[in-house]
């Protein structure tokens, strides 16, 4: 089981902790931030490896976001309410953004990471240097007619396994199959509802990250990020499946440094 992680030198303060950041890098004279939202059923700890990736980076706090329902959250409800749950997440994030920042999302992660980018741009507030969409294609203009929160147990384990990154051991029957099949469903209750009748141009530089050989995600829609784009867009393809941020790791953050370099040198 996955658990949240932080990195920090001896001594630092918890007074910025909250809830809502799941795993952390210490920086304090940093001058960018970057900011990661999950997956589907998965939680902050799935950025761990790039907790040790940036945490000796004095330019550079990365901090990942801890939704409801997991890891150090596991009493609280996972949300199925996607209005609820942004504003949620909007209070919960908005101490990170007092300074520029760069907003990463990963499958589910990447629609959240969409949908602040695009409230805020609504309300006239600063947008990230940066909106990098991964493993998600973009929104439909109508939600499917069924939503994967509907499956039976065993078919949800059956997407899953389908899918790759969840430890088969976590997908056999007892107590914490339970738990991940609660908020499995809630969040695909939040994902596969998600639909936008018209784009809106976001005025920010928009990278779209997809797997190669994703069952998920066809190629296609990836590149339909486009439509949503403001700015610049660029979208590129990675070895690998759904879960490509991991089997391609090591392509994956050189090409995430290359964003970040450009973030920090445009400040």
């Amino acid at each position: 089981m996955l658990v949240d992680v932080e990195h920090k030198p001896p001594g630092a303060s918890d007074a910025r902790q909250s809830p809502w950041i799941g795993a952390r890098t210490h920086a304090p004279a940093a001058t960018l931030r970057l900011i990661a939202l999950h997956h589907a059923g998965g939680n902050a700890a799935f950025y761990q490896p790039w907790v040790k990736q940036f945490q000796g980076l004095d330019w550079l706090e990365f901090m990942a976001v801890q939704l409801p329902g997991r890891g150090r959250r596991m009493n609280e409800p996972p949300m199925h309410d996607l209005p609820a749950l942004l504003a949620a997440a909007e209070e919960g994030i908005a101490p990170l953004l007092d300074r520029p920042y760069v907003l990463f999302g990963f499958s589910m992660g990447a629609m959240l990471a969409f949908e602040l980018t695009a409230r805020r741009q609504r309300r006239g507030e600063t947008l990230p240097q940066a909106l990098v969409l991964a493993g998600r294609g973009a929104p439909r203009p109508v939600a499917p007619a069924r939503s994967r929160a509907t499956f039976s147990r065993e078919k949800i384990v059956r997407e899953l396994e389908r899918l790759g990154g969840t430890d088969p051991v976590l997908l056999q029957d007892g107590p914490f199959m339970d738990i991940l099949l609660r908020t499995f469903q809630a969040d695909f209750a939040l994902a596969d509802a998600h639909c936008c009748p018209q784009p809106l141009a976001l005025n920010c530089p928009l990278y779209a990250w997809g797997g190669a050989d994703d069952p998920e995600v066809p190629v296609e829609r990836i590149y339909r990020w486009n439509a949503f784009a403001g700015g610049s867009f660029a979208g590129r393809l990675f070895p690998g499946g759904h879960f490509f941020l991991r089997s391609a790791h090591a392509v994956v953050m050189e090409s995430l440094m290359q964003i970040l370099t450009t973030a920090r040198r445009s400040r």
